[in-house]
């Protein structure tokens, strides 16, 4: 091919293995729960176990390339990917009304499939200097393909309001997410949406419908909806390293773009009113704040985009009057610490009872304020960019080192941690940390207090050989 071509490699692999269940875990038995007086007390496992279980099968196809040219100065490395993994071992929720919780079965199929390619170069290379560059690019998609006739859905865990739930691709019921089609992406998140007027002829079509009594803020659809996926859409690294004689810069930066998790810590925190974020969210009327009136009603519908059709809906209002807080008696004592959530109240006959600013509006205490089932404002972003390595190094001449018995001697400072960017941080949460330990399963999507300070190491490196 030419003296300006170094390597060119094709390269192909297919690949099967297989995978066993845990051990006890085909027949159900009784286990012992201890004695009571003479009496040997037994205890009925909570899942069905299911005693024609098979074995999961993988099978990988796998296709890649590799150059290198100009002298290594330029690399490529590509490779596409597949796996289909068949008769994975999942268990399922089960009917309460069946004695058991869940119960265990060979899924179906689920195929995965992505793409992985580095880019590297050496744009300069001189006598004292010498610039590397390379980036590396992941992308993967794993999707349900098949389940169980007798499985709708997986779902994997369901917490804070919200459901990492596995559909199999092309599925659609009308109860879940108005019967979409579903894409069948492994790492999907669920939840339940605002419910909102539905009838197009109505004049509050898409308003959000109100709920009664203290907590008269939104209510939400029995519905499931996609709120998000846990998993970015691509990853992208980039490392780069700049050589001067014998002093070399190292840097290491990483980017996930797409993806999202739900934060459990911005949950719980907001809904004890212990922090500065929900008081943030709160819209501030301003001089209309003084109680209901027919420009406050305007000034609803001029806002309406905010106050009404957005998926974050804000309380109107605040916690003290010059927050914005409006006068409410709730508690019997005339304060200004209230709100009012802009929407309509469905009277069940196909009407509506206006809740937007004029006389009638329901004014609550702000500490009512906040939407607990609405599982959406507890979804953000998950997208970050990383400055996770830097490294400074001197190599000592061999010539010295050798005078020493020694070969191949280094010094150098390093850190990590020094620099994070999120497109949606609360709390200090590292998107990263998006996970949860419980008992003995893994919940990746959501972070529950996974706040830590963030911590800048400093070290010292000294590196040879004899």
């Amino acid at each position: 091919m030419g003296k300006n071509v170094n390597m060119f490699k094709l390269r192909g692999g297919w690949a099967q293995v297989g995978n066993d269940t845990n051990p006890y875990n085909l027949v159900n038995v009784y286990g012992d729960a201890g004695q009571w007086g003479d009496a040997t007390r037994l205890t009925k496992p909570s899942g069905l176990l299911n005693s024609q279980l098979e074995s999961e099968l993988a099978t990988s196809i796998e296709f890649g390339a590799d150059i290198k040219m100009f002298g290594n100065r330029l690399r490529f490395e590509g490779t596409y990917y597949t796996v289909d993994n068949e008769n994975q071992i999942l268990s399922i929720p089960l009917a309460a009304s069946t004695g058991f919780n869940r119960r265990t079965i060979n899924a179906g199929l689920l195929q995965s499939k992505g793409w992985e390619i580095l880019l590297g170069g050496t744009p300069i290379k001189t006598e004292n200097w010498t610039w590397n560059v390379d980036m590396n690019f992941t992308r993967t998609r794993a999707v349900i393909k098949e389940l169980d006739d007798n499985a709708e859905f997986v779902n994997f865990w369901s917490s804070e309001k919200v459901r990492s739930v596995g559909y199999v691709e092309g599925y659609s019921n009308p109860v879940v997410d108005n019967g979409a089609i579903q894409d069948g992406l492994l790492g999907n998140l669920y939840g339940n949406a605002i419910r909102r007027v539905k009838d197009e002829n109505s004049p509050y079509f898409g308003y959000p419908i109100l709920g009664t009594g203290f907590s008269s803020n939104y209510t939400v659809e029995d519905e499931l909806t996609k709120m998000g996926n846990y998993n970015p859409d691509f990853i992208l690294g980039l490392q780069t390293s700049l050589t001067y004689k014998n002093f070399t810069l190292d840097m290491t930066f990483d980017w996930r773009s797409g993806g999202q998790y739900v934060s459990g810590t911005w949950r719980r925190f907001v809904s004890a009113y212990v922090n500065q974020e929900w008081f943030d969210q709160a819209v501030n009327p301003g001089e209309l704040s003084g109680g209901p009136s027919p420009e406050l009603k305007q000034w609803v519908l001029d806002n309406a985009d905010q106050l009404l059709f957005a998926d974050r809906l804000r309380p109107v209002g605040g916690p003290t009057l010059d927050s914005g807080g409006f006068p409410e008696s709730f508690s019997g004592v005339e304060v200004s610490d209230g709100f009012f959530a802009p929407g309509v109240f469905d009277n069940g006959d196909g009407t509506y009872t206006e809740n937007l600013g004029e006389q009638g509006t329901v004014f609550l205490p702000f500490a009512a304020s906040m939407p607990w089932d609405v599982s959406r404002n507890a979804i953000f972003d998950a997208d970050y960019i990383k400055l996770r390595e830097i490294s400074l190094s001197y190599r000592l001449d061999n010539k010295i080192a050798n005078k020493a018995g020694l070969q191949n001697v280094n010094f150098s400072v390093y850190s990590r941690n020094i620099m994070l960017w999120t497109k949606s941080s609360k709390f200090g949460v590292d998107p990263e940390n998006a996970y949860r330990q419980s008992g003995s399963g893994f919940r990746q999507g959501i972070e529950f207090y996974n706040v830590n300070p963030w911590v800048i190491p400093i070290g010292f490196k000294v590196g040879f050989t004899f």
